[in-house]
């Protein structure tokens, strides 16, 4: 074949590769080629393969694919641009994170060391629950023909059919099958807050409340000045402060205490306390009416509580609630006429007069690259109240809330981040961050899960289009810390390990700024805070790393209950007792056979090897020179340097 047929029949090969899609408008927006694709897909087979293989939205969660890592999904922070965007982008469009995290360090005393997790634990009750019910409906299968009606209200059937009934009706939790506990969903169990010009921070585990004082120079909370404990069984799930006044939430109960100071002495004084048939599903103050709290329920109830007055009226918001099984919800109010309601699926906003919802959104499942699972369940207002951070499985928005029936301005999403965290986002926290930024924090319920990304917080004051976005930055977890502490040979007591206590489950987030510098707080539900320091990228080599020594220091008091070892079982081993061969006496035991052994010559065979010439004679007066002579003679050389050229 000659140069020009091989040529020819390229050309041809690549002209059959191209296809062209008549009929498609280049310069039609995004919506209409999209629609235009799906509705010819089986005519333009390979443009509509192309567009699926390069923007369609995935179902990586669903059928098959259940059992893949679906946090793992790569995705861009992504943004909307004006109308008369050219289609450019900056060359340092993406940017990232300024500030680096040092390793976690425990700023808290160890306690509760013999107690379980309670979220995780609530959680093992109905999984247990629903294993057994499993090998009951099997067993239900065999039965189908053994049991017959012998009245209206008589049954006759077998022993086991009974036990399956009772089993059935004792569900620990009927509206409960999340992957993760969404009722420790909300603003969490920790809050720092400022009393009397002191920094505090409020903090709960199990069924308790503290107050405690916190250092922010030294990064350590000292003793506790106030307690309040709500009663056996009644864990608390949310902890919120507003001025003096604290609001709990438990299940099915609202507690709300006030702060009083008698003689220097600081106390909790009960004020309110409110009870629920369904439960409690998220409680929050409102940002602009300082003395109004908003409590929801499972059944998208809302009461409405005047803490002036004591005084609260209740509404039943929009929403098509086929069931209440996960059915969490949540009311925000940041604003002067109206409020907002978050729930898994929309976000639909209140006038605080009439209590009357004007604008919903629910276009979640459109905007993400995975459709099979992404529901809401986080959300927090920025630093401009007329803007909302918002997070679902994969990724975390930012809303504009301005709405405006006139010019037919409706709530719409404005840029999207793909955190990549493992579990849902259960908190979040937005703070101000270096000139006309914010920093927006997410954790999960799981110990690793800590994402930071920066923003502009000027966005709706901009003329222009924003020039940058920030690529979101994971921390390091508390796990590396005691990995580095391992590689150190310290938190090494078999006894008593540490990896158990250091994965118990989230509860509570806090962020603090010093100077450049901004500490991450983070409660686990046994009472453990530990805190992440984010400083600037530059200066990280200038800090000492002492977290795995700080680490070893806190475990020390961690000492767990001795259980005594009893032998269970013991194995018949006379079969292979009878196939072991004897060692022999002569046998060396730990010698290595390949080995080499070093093997040293006499002085007198290496004389003969000289005069025999199998050394070169030259070497004789080396090796007869002893290494002080050596020394001396070499230091009696001289250098000269020659100036000629």
């Amino acid at each position: 074949m000659s140069l020009e047929d091989s040529k020819a029949d390229l050309i041809k090969k690549k002209k059959d590769a191209t296809f062209v899609a008549s009929g498609l408008d280049p310069y039609a927006s995004a919506d209409k080629i999209i629609e235009y694709l799906e509705e010819n897909q089986k005519k333009k087979n390979k443009i509509y393969t192309l567009y699926s293989q390069t923007v369609r939205q995935r179902r990586t969660t669903a059928g098959k694919y259940h059992e893949n890592k679906h946090f793992l999904i790569v995705g861009h922070p992504l943004n909307v641009f004006s109308d008369d965007w050219d289609g450019g982008l900056n060359s340092g469009y993406f940017e990232t994170f300024p500030h680096r995290s040092m390793l976690p360090k425990m700023i808290t005393v160890l306690k509760n060391i013999d107690k379980k997790d309670p979220v995780t634990e609530y959680m093992k009750k109905k999984i247990v629950w629903y294993d057994t019910l499993i090998d009951y409906k099997r067993i239900m299968r065999l039965m189908k023909r053994k049991y017959e009606w012998i009245n209206d209200e008589v049954l006759h059937c077998p022993k086991q059919l009974v036990e399956i009934a009772a089993h059935y009706e004792g569900n620990p939790d009927p509206y409960f099958e999340s992957s993760y506990n969404w009722y420790y969903a909300g603003h969490g169990n920790m809050q720092l807050f400022c009393y009397n010009g002191w920094d505090y921070v409020l903090h709960s585990d199990f069924s308790c409340v503290y107050m405690s004082h916190f250092s922010m120079s030294d990064l350590l909370i000292n003793e506790t000045v106030a307690k309040f404990d709500c009663g056996d069984d009644l864990n608390i799930l949310e902890t919120i402060s507003s001025q003096n006044i604290i609001a709990l939430r438990t299940k099915h109960k609202i507690f709300i205490l006030k702060i009083r100071e008698f003689d220097g002495i600081i106390h909790f004084e009960k004020i309110k306390e409110m009870e629920s048939k369904f439960a409690f599903t998220g409680i929050s103050f409102d940002e602009y009416h300082k003395n109004i709290l908003y409590v929801t329920t499972l059944d998208f109830y809302l009461t409405i509580i005047n803490l002036d007055r004591m005084t609260g009226r209740s509404r039943q918001l929009r929403g098509n609630v086929k069931t209440l099984i996960d059915n969490w919800s949540t009311v925000l109010g940041s604003e002067r006429g109206y409020f907002t309601h978050v729930s898994k699926s929309s976000i639909t906003l209140y006038d605080k007069r009439s209590n009357a919802a004007f604008q919903r959104w629910r276009n979640v499942r459109s905007i993400t690259d995975d459709v099979a699972c992404n529901d809401i369940s986080i959300a927090s207002h920025a630093t401009d109240k007329r803007l909302l951070y918002f997070g679902t499985d994969h990724h975390l928005f930012l809303m504009d809330l301005r709405y405006n029936k006139k010019e037919k301005n409706k709530l719409k999403v404005v840029q999207r981040w793909t955190h990549g965290m493992q579990c849902l986002p259960t908190y979040m926290k937005v703070c101000k961050y270096e000139y006309n930024k914010e920093l927006v924090c997410l954790s999960s319920q799981w110990c690793e899960d800590l994402c930071v990304v920066s923003n502009h917080s000027d966005r709706l004051n901009r003329n222009s289009d924003i020039s940058s976005v920030t690529i979101p930055y994971r921390p390091p977890s508390i796990l590396e810390a005691l990995k580095d502490a391992k590689e150190k040979m310290l938190c090494c007591d078999l006894n008593n390990p540490l990896e158990a206590r250091l994965c118990s489950s989230i509860t509570g987030l806090s962020v603090s700024d010093q100077d450049d510098k901004y500490h991450l707080l983070m409660l686990n539900s046994l009472g453990d805070i530990s805190c992440h320091t984010l400083c600037p990228q530059d200066m990280t080599a200038f800090f000492e790393d002492t977290s795995a020594e700080l680490l070893s220091e806190w475990s020390k008091s961690y000492r767990r209950e001795q259980k005594e070892l009893e032998v269970s079982s013991v194995l018949d081993i006379r079969k292979i007792w009878k196939n072991l061969k004897r060692i022999p006496d002569d046998f060396k035991l730990g010698e290595n056979k390949f080995m080499r052994k070093s093997c040293k010559f006499s002085e007198q065979e290496i004389f003969d090897s000289f005069e025999n010439g199998e050394l070169e004679t030259e070497l004789l007066d080396i090796w007869m020179k002893t290494p002080a002579e050596t020394t001396k003679n070499e230091s009696s050389f001289s250098l000269f340097f020659s100036n000629d050229e």
